[in-house]
């Protein structure tokens, strides 16, 4: 839910599938291989998966449509291997390819027009998706008939480019605009709907708004507990940034009270050595070491160096080893 983006439906192995072709044809053969390609990415085949898809997407007696799908499954693939420039040409040209064959609005087309402009803006051409965005948006708001999980999807990743350049109050109305329509016409609890939230309360707090992301954060905190837990990763994480705007909004005192109940529940709630622990107890160090508390900072710091999760890399717990070293070797306090 933290995540700016939100992508479209996903092809499954059943897609290929669903509709009955002659045997033996083209589509029979591509689906075929298509199946055979979501085989080996599962088993950690992707470049056997990538050429399988390609193979596909390269036949011209196969369907448009069913070499676009190739086409989104091979963009999908090149980003697990980490291949974004891959990315953004593939889905460049398999857009442009769609859009010859098809409509500019077909939604296979509309999905990867927004896959180009998304890896643009992840490659940091931020004017360039900006303007890409700009004509997609408005093509998608001239399809009514559009599946809506597509339109909000390709109208929240439209903010992309304002949020990377720091142009808050352009990302926000984004939001806002698409939160206006999606209230009311979908479930509380729906997650795509969370995440637009979470998404405008994320860009008002870099805007420095933040008894208004407080509200939206809290409310969706409130919608979240009606499905799930209170010890739920997803709540804790609210909880935390309900904290951190708290203390940013100059509560330095609630804020603190706030990190320092949420530090225990996820202790409770996920372990000592989960990465959202160590985070608040990072947060509870640092806090402590600014006030010059040396007892609770040493304290504090004594958790970290005894329980972090083992893959942890953060560079705030070289603070808490360093306090650690001080106490020991008697330059600070010892408890």
């Amino acid at each position: 839910m933290s995540t700016a983006t939100i992508h479209g439906p996903k092809v499954s192995l059943d897609a290929f599938g669903r509709c009955a072709v002659a045997p033996g044809s083209p589509d029979d053969a591509a689906r075929s291989r298509l199946m055979d390609a979501v085989r080996c990415a599962s088993g950690g085949g992707l470049e056997k998966a990538i050429e399988r898809a390609e193979q596909v997407y390269d036949d011209q007696e196969v369907s448009i449509e069913l070499r676009l799908e190739a086409g989104k499954l091979r963009i999908d693939w090149y980003a697990a291997l980490g291949s974004y420039d891959r990315c953004r040409r593939a889905a460049g040209e398999a857009a442009r390819l769609g859009s010859r064959e098809l409509e500019r609005d077909h939604p296979l087309v509309l999905m990867l027009r927004n896959s180009e402009a998304y890896w643009l803006s992840v490659l940091g051409f931020n004017d360039m998706a900006a303007r890409r965005f700009s004509a997609l948006v408005a093509d998608v708001k001239a399809c009514p008939g559009l599946d809506h999980q597509i339109a909000f999807a390709i109208r929240n990743n439209s903010a992309m480019p304002w949020k990377n350049t720091g142009k808050w109050n352009r990302a926000a109305r984004v939001y806002r605009e698409l939160l206006a329509d999606m209230e009311g016409a979908m479930d509380e609890a729906d997650m795509t709907l969370l995440t637009v939230r979470d998404n405008l309360a994320e860009v008002l707090s870099a805007d420095r708004q933040y008894d208004e992301a407080i509200q939206l954060y809290e409310h969706n905190m409130d919608v979240l507990l009606t499905v799930a837990e209170r010890g739920d990763w997803r709540v804790l994480r609210l909880r935390n940034e309900i904290a951190r705007n708290t203390w940013m909004g100059g509560d330095r005192e609630a804020g603190e009270d706030l990190w320092t109940v949420l530090a225990e529940d996820c202790r409770r709630y996920l372990g000592d050595r989960d990465p959202l622990t160590a985070r608040i107890r990072t947060i509870l160090l640092t806090l402590a070491t600014m006030r010059g508390d040396d007892e609770r900072a040493e304290r504090i710091a004594r958790k970290l160096r005894d329980d972090h999760p083992d893959d942890w890399e953060d560079c705030d717990f070289t603070e808490a080893v360093s306090i650690i070293a001080q106490a020991e070797m008697g330059d600070g306090d010892t408890v």
